[in-house]
């Protein structure tokens, strides 16, 4: 493959990473549920996910070759997918059983995650930094073994969807955040990398704490009346 139409992956690449940004953080400050939520999302979802095909397609390039950025697309486009899937699976709150095929994408997430784990751990061996890869495969195994426990048993939590829904995508837009800072070196080693992990954890604790209180709350209420 020419370096010219390597050149002009690139490009293209940045371009739905920027939108992806924009749009991810429209999606983010937005309320939930609103039509500038959902546009800003749906936005995001596509624009992201292509920037993440294309990053996986580049980091397999000759002269190009980059485990982290693969890392990065694997693991972003596992959030993403799995995180608006989940807006189809609301019944399962009511006993509805998942098919099969429904359990592919979390499997496959969770091989990939041991693998870059162990990946990670040979690298810190051979003293190259692996940590990154450590971090992400260890988040990326939670969330792919969490999803896999879902479809085996019925939710107890009727909004169970909209917490897997905010943390997915949510950790969608932390890889976007992450690869923007990465790149253009904003942030020194291990700071760029886990910065955006931990600020947007604290996000997504926040929202999930806010909308949990907020169903007790609702709920406190109708007992009353009743």
């Amino acid at each position: 493959m020419s370096e010219d139409l390597i050149r002009y992956l690139i490009y293209t690449h940045a371009t739905f990473g920027g939108i992806a940004l924009l749009s991810g953080l429209v999606a983010l400050v937005t309320p939930k549920g609103s039509n500038l939520h959902k546009r800003g999302g749906i936005i995001f979802y596509y624009t992201m996910l292509t920037g993440a095909f294309l990053a996986i397609i580049i980091s397999n390039l000759p002269n190009h070759i980059s485990y982290f950025l693969l890392v990065i697309g694997i693991f972003s486009s596992y959030m993403i997918l799995s995180g608006k899937r989940i807006l189809s699976l609301k019944k399962l709150y009511l006993g509805e059983k998942v098919s099969s095929k429904e359990f592919i994408l979390p499997v496959t997430m969770l091989v990939v995650s041991i693998a870059m784990g162990v990946y990670g751990f040979i690298l810190n061996q051979q003293g190259t930094i692996g940590t990154v890869l450590i971090v992400f495969g260890a988040i990326a195994a939670i969330f792919s073994i969490r999803d896999i426990q879902l479809f085996r048993s019925k939710p107890t939590d009727k909004k169970f969807w909209l917490y897997q829904h905010i943390s997915k995508m949510t950790g969608g837009y932390i890889a976007a955040v992450t690869a923007f800072i990465v790149v253009n070196q904003f942030l020194p080693g291990l700071w760029g990398w886990l910065t955006p992990t931990v600020i947007g954890t604290l996000y997504i604790f926040y929202h999930q704490t806010r909308f949990r209180k907020k169903g007790e709350k609702i709920l406190a209420e109708r007992n009353i009346q009743n």
